[in-house]
């Protein structure tokens, strides 16, 4: 149940915290890394692209879900 009302849920002055990264790679099978705010890729993240790869997904699809999952990943971190 969503509380309403209290003042410690306040998400007007939400700002997302610029953690982590999508990196461009030069691998041809790998030409996206999402990485963590300690540069660590995420693992979840890095076996989700390469089934994408291998389904045989273009590098753009590969970004456009890497620039979705890092927004996530922020609102996770935040």
């Amino acid at each position: 149940m969503l509380e309403t009302g209290g003042s410690d849920r306040d998400l007007v002055g939400f700002m997302l915290p610029e953690s982590g990264g999508l990196v461009e790679s030069t691998d041809p099978a790998r030409p996206y890394v999402l990485l963590d705010a300690d540069g660590a890729v995420v693992e979840p993240v890095e076996r989700f692209f390469a089934e994408l790869q291998a389904c045989a997904r273009p590098p753009a699809t590969v970004r456009s879900y890497g620039m979705d999952l890092l927004r996530w990943w922020r609102f996770l971190a935040g």
